[in-house]
């Protein structure tokens, strides 16, 4: 397993993770049967609904009138919500979904959630083909100036000096990568945004996304997590400098 710096004040606002899998396999009403559990740590349950309506080949005048037309509306997805609003669980037709913006400490603490959350939903979802799992990570960071864009970063577009010809305003570019001989892909969004201060947000949001196939299995899932991590990781220290490293001690 690779070695990392160790980040004493970690950039992430935001970390994601996700399961896709094949939603004939689980009808959405089989997830009520982890409610309670689900409850004890999420407190608040949202429900979403999504409705369809036909017109019947009917027209829309302008102007105010009545329309003949039925709808169609069932249930799209729960989402739990804990008590301080940062933490959520999504869960809708062949996708669950779990956002943290809990502050952030360490990657043991934010798997941990992870697997103890999928834990409870393992009775509903054992053995059932996952066809995607992902983890996003958006971090950002407090730069003082950005008139030499690769003291901080190391994909840059400038100019031939490497000093941008006037203040930066707003800048940002989207990057896709392929892993070699694996299923794993990630998409990079970088954006960087001056403030009302003159100071600079930098943004740096990493979604690594792995299409293998795989059982629904906790151990399995939770190497699997270790593997997509380990590209989040590469991916994070090659687009940022020390000087930006340093910025996060």
């Amino acid at each position: 397993m690779k070695e990392y710096p160790v980040l004493e004040n970690p950039p992430v606002v935001m970390a994601l993770f996700q399961l896709k899998f094949d939603s004939s396999s689980v009808a959405l009403a089989e997830f009520n049967q982890c409610d309670n559990r689900l409850k004890n740590r999420f407190p608040i349950r949202k429900e979403n609904v999504s409705v369809g309506i036909n017109l019947h080949n009917s027209s829309i005048p302008l102007g105010k009138s009545n329309i003949r037309g039925t709808s169609d509306a069932k249930l799209s997805s729960f989402v739990y919500i804990t008590t301080d609003q940062k933490e959520k669980l999504e869960i809708s037709e062949g996708t669950i979904t779990f956002i943290d913006e809990v502050k952030y400490t360490a990657w043991c603490d934010f798997k941990k959630k992870v697997i103890d959350l999928l834990s409870m939903l393992s009775e509903i979802l054992e053995n059932i083909e996952i066809y995607r799992t992902s983890i996003r990570f958006i971090n950002r960071f407090d730069i003082p100036d950005f008139s030499v864009p690769q003291e901080y970063v190391t994909t840059v577009i400038t100019n031939r000096t490497g000093e941008t010809t006037f203040p930066i305003r707003q800048y940002g570019f989207r990057l896709q990568y392929d892993v070699p001989e694996t299923n794993i892909y990630a998409i990079v969004n970088q954006n960087v945004e001056k403030n009302l201060d003159d100071r600079y947000s930098y943004v740096l949001d990493i979604d690594v996304l792995d299409r293998q196939s795989i059982l629904f299995q906790l151990d399995t899932i939770s190497a699997n997590l270790e593997k997509i991590r380990e590209v989040k990781n590469d991916l994070f220290f090659e687009s940022i400098t020390k000087k930006t490293v340093d910025l996060c001690k």
